[in-house]
């Protein structure tokens, strides 16, 4: 397997393999749904409810990876303060993310162009949170070097 995909030989945790696809998905999410309000197009809005159905899965996987790669970060210091805040975000963003899918999935026969205003208000919302969250993220991959294997790194020439 390291001949064929030799950056994982580093990672300590398989949850940065899972964390950008949340975010795809819930950026795709608003991006369909702001089009979906100025067009008035139903349509566009069930691709919206769509990504954002998909994205909270994903996003149920990254969350069940974060648990497990819990382990890699020190337990004091400025690398756990950053992992503190990063998993508050997280979970503050999936608790919105499964409310916005509740609200898509209850109210898919009965959206007015009000309700999509609001539900684009949450999506803004959810981008919000998870921007300021996987900031954090990144913070502890590449400002502390949490998920990566040092004694495999090699040397700069």
């Amino acid at each position: 397997m390291e001949e064929i995909l030799p950056g994982l030989r580093g990672m300590l945790n398989w949850h940065p393999l899972f964390v950008h696809f949340p975010i795809a998905l819930w950026v795709g999410a608003l991006i369909f749904e702001a089009l979906a309000v100025l067009r008035s197009s139903e349509d566009w809005h069930k691709t919206a409810a769509r990504l954002l159905y998909l994205g909270t899965l994903c996003g149920l996987a990254a969350a069940g990876t974060g648990l497990l790669a819990e382990a890699s970060v020190p337990e004091a210091g400025p690398a756990h303060e950053a992992f503190e805040i990063h998993e508050t975000l997280m979970y503050t963003t999936m608790s919105v993310a499964v409310g916005l899918c509740g609200v898509a999935f209850f109210k898919r026969n009965s959206f007015s162009a009000g309700m999509r205003k609001i539900f684009l208000l949450g999506l803004i919302v959810l981008a919000g949170l998870m921007t300021v969250g996987a900031d954090r993220g990144a913070q502890l991959v590449y400002q502390y070097g949490v998920s990566v294997d040092w004694s495999k790194a090699q040397p700069q020439k």
